[in-house]
């Protein structure tokens, strides 16, 4: 066989050879549980199966998803949700040293791993969480985000620069385009201006049920199905001061 014969042989394969997806994006996570229909990019996941840096994970309008990535850290995905598996550079065999997800629209909880802390991040088109030995609350819309955090502290810096500390449980943060939302000036009846605090935060309200690894204790952090004013939880007499345990008692 001639060399010309050996090229047209070889020629057929190139384009598969460098098609996208032809090389396989590197397993950084597992589902554990998945209710109704959540997809990835090779269609709808089950528990068990494996997620990849740079998927994008979606579900569907009644769809929850509990994941685990390969530090430990826990990520359910709401009703309605996306983001994608953005980033990561691992530190070893079970710690990363950058794990960074884009959450672009929906409800999530996010329970930190074994990585340091400086490793994780998550963004949104309203700003940047980091994150420090954390459980919060995530809920991304149209106009607006919001963040509560439940456990450990957490900071948000809005597309402003502007940055707010999230040191208690049950501190909130909620921002816009333009940066972050005053408190003191932004009043409401539920924790997101026009949305119903059962759908902003489901977990936290427990309208959707999470597995014993995700559950935290101690609460709703002051919002109700009766809509009491979420801006009252800095004055102290709504909050409920977070805590793990085995049970989930606001949930």
């Amino acid at each position: 066989m001639n060399r010309f014969s050996r090229y047209l042989i070889a020629a057929p394969t190139l384009p598969l050879m460098l098609a996208p997806g032809a090389f396989a994006a590197e397993q950084i996570g597992k589902a554990l549980a998945i209710t109704v229909t959540v997809s990835g990019d090779n269609g709808i996941l089950r528990a068990s199966s494996p997620i990849h840096r740079d998927e994008r994970i979606r579900a569907s309008n009644s769809g929850v998803g509990q994941f685990e990535f390969r530090d430990g850290t826990k990520l359910a995905v709401g009703p309605n949700s996306s983001l994608v598996l953005d980033r990561s550079i691992f530190a070893g065999d079970s710690s990363f040293q950058t794990l960074t997800l884009k959450a672009t629209r929906g409800t999530f909880r996010w329970v930190s791993g074994n990585s340091k802390s400086s490793a994780y991040k998550v963004n949104t088109p309203f700003g940047t969480l980091g994150v420090r030995g954390t459980v919060v609350d995530i809920y991304v819309g149209s106009g607006t985000a919001a963040v509560v955090v439940l456990e450990g502290k957490a900071t948000f810096c809005g597309n402003d620069g502007t940055c707010k500390r999230l040191e208690r449980g049950c501190d909130i943060v909620r921002a816009n385009r333009k940066g972050l939302l005053d408190a003191s000036t932004e009043k409401s009846e539920t924790a997101v201006r026009g949305v119903r605090n059962e759908v902003s935060f489901p977990f936290l309200m427990g309208t959707r049920k999470l597995s014993k690894p995700f559950q935290v204790g101690g609460g709703r952090c002051g919002l109700s199905a009766s809509a009491r004013n979420p801006n009252k939880m800095k004055g102290g007499d709504e909050r409920s001061e977070p805590r793990r345990q085995g049970g989930n008692e606001g949930l």
